[in-house]
């Protein structure tokens, strides 16, 4: 009895909830946010054979996103280029879990509301056969060489020279490979 009385709330609850207005609104903006972060940049973005992105992945701007042949963008990244700065993400790249890329920032003066500050927009270059781990931040500007591994966790704020493995907050070199 417990359990038909449950199911019969439930149904209720769903019937007068599920198709409210609010509940339309709400799946009507979750829809456009989702073409607005995952599909219109993929439409938009300059792709090489063979790559893969994750459905969870976000993009900014896909007109400015560059990405070679054999490349991954795992799942939870953030790939963001900006409307006057490219990503460019050379071939056979990987990238783990939350991986974050800017390619543009706000404007950093006393005396002026951060939100009404100008953007500062840089390029973001990575080399091919580039690793990049879990939760790295790679912030505008910033060229990776070739042959890079950027530790998990790493902020990555200068460039990096080719085949070198770097780590930390912010990334300095560990080893060369």
């Amino acid at each position: 009895m417990f359990k038909e009385k449950n199911t019969w709330k439930h149904l209720c609850e769903l019937l007068r909830y599920g198709f409210s207005i609010a509940a339309i609104r709400g799946l009507a903006e979750k829809y456009a946010w989702y073409i607005h972060d995952h599909v219109a940049p993929r439409a938009q973005m300059t792709k090489g054979e063979n790559i893969r992105i994750h459905p969870a992945a976000s993009l900014r701007c896909g007109h400015n996103i560059h990405i070679g042949k054999n490349s991954h963008i795992n799942q939870y990244c953030c790939v963001w280029a900006s409307a006057n700065a490219k990503i460019v993400i050379g071939d056979n790249v990987l990238m783990g879990p939350g991986v974050k890329m800017f390619s543009s920032n706000h404007g950093t003066e006393a005396g002026t509301i951060m939100m009404q500050q100008d953007w500062v927009e840089k390029d973001i270059v990575i080399g091919n056969d580039v690793w990049i781990g879990a939760n790295a931040v790679i912030v505008s500007g910033v060229r990776i060489g070739d042959g890079v591994i950027v530790a998990a966790g790493s902020v990555v704020t200068k460039d990096v020279q080719p085949y070198v493995v770097v780590g930390g907050v912010p990334a300095k070199m560990i080893r060369e490979r």
